[in-house]
């Protein structure tokens, strides 16, 4: 019950992350059908070839020679034996340098369809791999049953397909045995190819309704739910009312290091209750006057009293104040438009300084 609720609760679609995470563990959408109409779709293209001509002439060779009279055939249970194995091994010779070419291309569609993925994760061994109850669980499950369903329609398919072609051949399958050897393997080579052919089309819109089925059916199950969304979203972006507490934390350790540089300003610009920004300037030096620190409120109120305990002189401009404040940063130089404000505030300073 719990996990049909869990289940109902997953109606967000599977975040970026959440699928790379899956990738990483092994989890991506694979279908086994591309590689199998891949293999049957070989096979006739094969055929039209000078290989596929070399392959039919081999097969026909190999039956005519067993047919013929020419192998010697020896009726007892050895003898069944090693016609059993001669003729095993003269098929490999024929069937392996085609078939392993076509394995190794199944595999590699494979590949493409599901995605490069490089994992351990699957191979390390777990409980509920040999649990009965998780056992019982998969056999019984949608995609078990999907995976029986496939294999019945595969059989079906291929069923239909060979008893079409074979009921359509049957007047010269019955003739075959008035006709000699090589006409039966005409014959027999013509009607594989006739069934290949059919089933490698048909398997070949079967794995495209397979792949999307598989796609399909691991987004489902990638699916979210809100409350694994929200979780998602605070590990990676962070949880905000801690992000909030290391803001004021930074915002208040830069207030500290403004505060500890407001007694070595030379005079604080106020608006005159509002704002305040302290300034310091080095007779002499070719530079600017520098903004030392700047607040508006209580802030304001903190810079004009640390002034007045180190003897700082305030002075009241309310336009250059303003300006101050919203132009120049802190530990920046006054913008040259303000020099000659400036410049006059600070010549009476240092006049009375001097005195």
């Amino acid at each position: 019950m719990s996990d049909e609720q869990d289940k109902s609760q997953q109606t967000e679609e599977a975040s970026d992350k959440r699928i790379e995470d899956a990738r990483k563990k092994g989890q991506v959408p694979s279908s086994k059908e591309p590689s199998t109409a891949i293999s049957f779709l070989v096979l006739p293209l094969i055929v039209m070839t000078g290989l596929g001509a070399w392959l039919a002439e081999s097969i026909m060779q190999m039956m005519i020679f067993y047919l013929s009279g020419k192998y010697h055939l020896d009726a007892t249970g050895t003898g069944m034996q090693t016609l059993l194995i001669s003729t095993c091994i003269d098929m490999a010779k024929i069937i392996l340098p085609i078939a392993l070419p076509i394995m190794l291309l199944g595999v590699l569609i494979t590949f493409l369809v599901s995605g490069p993925v490089f994992t351990f994760e699957t191979m390390q061994p777990k409980l509920e791999k040999i649990s009965p109850l998780k056992g019982f669980k998969k056999i019984f499950s949608t995609k078990s049953l999907a995976e029986f369903i496939k294999s019945i329609l595969k059989l079906v398919i291929v069923s239909v397909v060979c008893s079409t072609i074979v009921s359509g051949l049957f007047p010269d399958i019955l003739r075959s045995a008035l006709h000699n050897p090589e006409d039966i393997a005409t014959l027999a080579v013509s009607g594989s190819e006739q069934i290949i052919t059919l089933v490698a089309v048909i398997f070949c819109f079967m794995a495209l309704a397979d792949v999307l089925y598989q796609r399909w059916e691991h987004m489902k199950s990638m699916r979210m739910s809100k409350k694994e969304v929200r979780d998602e979203h605070k590990e990676s972006e962070g949880d905000p009312q801690q992000k909030s507490k290391i803001r004021q934390i930074q915002m208040q350790q830069s207030q500290n290091r403004m505060m500890a540089d407001v007694p070595n300003a030379d005079v604080v610009i106020t608006n005159p209750t509002r704002l305040a920004v302290a300034l310091a300037y080095e007779p002499g030096s070719i530079s600017a006057p520098r903004v030392l620190a700047k607040g508006q409120g209580h802030i304001a109120a903190k810079i004009r009293e640390i002034a007045r305990e180190n003897r700082i002189p305030l002075r009241e401009n309310k336009p250059l104040a303003r300006s101050l404040f919203k132009h120049v940063e802190i530990g920046d130089e006054i913008p040259e438009e303000l020099f000659e404000a400036i410049a006059v505030i600070l010549a009476e300073i240092f006049r009375l300084k001097q005195r």
